[in-house]
């Protein structure tokens, strides 16, 4: 593994509490100037806006990358013959999904980042046998979460499989962790009028919204569902938040609006119409500096608006057309600049 790669792994591991210095700053400059040097389209963007590794000190200087920009361009710092797994985003076609890639040192910190940020975002999932509503990863070699739940070790997939779900669900006899979309609950609820009573200790966890579906149900509404229909407490339900663009989660628990991710993660919400930081308590674009972003570039400007507190950020919906214009860069810039 690269020394690069090898400290970042290191710093995933550690217990963030026990630590007396942050090494992020350093990690993060020097991840900057490794994606600076290799990947030349996002050298392009940082030269166009006068940034280089020498000129600047500190991580909230390094400019982010639209996550746009996955969709038309290769945002890689290895040679293609390096790249062990290419992960989509979701679209309608295959034309319109973002590509990330990742060559070993990058899958073995998105897998180090996911493992210790799903054991320290939920610690009462951990140890418990996971079944997901979502296809599981031979089958869906490109989907970044079915890649994770595998990596997870879920001991069961269900995709397009109510009716053996609702039949093993009525059966279990020990806590689990049920893992899948929020349209995929919905659908299980929809698709039968029965009720389960999961084990105590059992965990729910939906990720994903309803976009591009007929139907939303509202947050209260469905962690209303996970109660009633499958006899688990609201509190110990979950919502993942994470995309393909990115290498990292955060969590909310219960009807917690507030998203909170790992150590190794630093999010900024940027004013569109400034470029600035947004000041605080008002939205702003959410722009993620992940750390397990290895082989792409780490700092990823999302299309989600969120405001930030203490611990987390609240998601306020996904930003106009307006306001993605209105950022200092835009993928259409990027683009012209090739």
């Amino acid at each position: 593994m690269d020394t690069l790669a090898r400290n970042i792994a290191a710093f995933i591991a550690e217990d963030p509490s026990g630590s007396t210095e942050d090494p992020f700053n350093t990690l993060a400059l020097e991840l900057f100037a490794r994606q600076y040097e290799r990947n030349e389209v996002y050298r392009r963007l940082c030269e166009s806006l006068d940034v280089t590794p020498g000129s600047i000190d500190h991580w909230r200087m390094i400019p982010a990358t639209p996550s746009q920009a996955f969709k038309l361009f290769t945002l890689s710092c290895a040679p293609p013959e390096e790249v062990v797994s290419v992960f989509h985003s979701s679209g309608t076609t295959l034309r319109e999904a973002g590509k990330h890639s990742m060559d070993a040192d990058a899958l073995a910190l998105y897998e180090a980042s996911l493992a210790h940020g799903f054991a320290r975002g939920i610690p009462s999932a951990n140890g418990l046998p996971i079944w997901a509503m979502m296809p599981a990863p031979d089958a869906a070699p490109h989907s970044s979460l079915s890649h994770m739940l595998g990596a997870l070790r879920a001991e069961r997939f269900y995709w397009d499989r109510d009716s053996e779900l609702s039949s093993d669900l009525a059966r279990v006899e020990r806590p689990i962790v049920l893992f899948g979309t929020a349209f995929a609950f919905v659908g299980l609820f929809d698709a039968s009028t029965d009720a389960w009573s999961l084990p105590p200790g059992s965990v729910v966890i939906e990720t994903g919204g309803f976009k591009g579906r007929t139907r939303e149900v509202a947050r209260e509404e469905l962690y209303g569902m996970f109660r009633d229909r499958l006899g688990v407490p609201i509190e110990s339900c979950y919502s993942e938040y994470g995309m393909s663009e990115m290498a990292s989660q955060f969590y909310s628990r219960g009807l917690d609006p507030v998203k909170r991710g790992p150590h190794w993660v630093r999010t900024a919400a940027i004013d569109p119409v400034t470029g600035a930081e947004a000041q605080a308590g008002q939205p702003g674009l959410l722009t993620h500096f992940d750390l397990a972003n290895f082989n792409s570039v780490m700092a990823v400007q999302t299309e989600d608006m969120g405001i930030l507190g203490a611990d987390g950020f609240t998601l306020r919906g996904r930003a106009s057309d307006t306001e993605l214009r209105g950022c200092s860069l835009t993928v259409e810039e990027l683009w012209a600049r090739q």
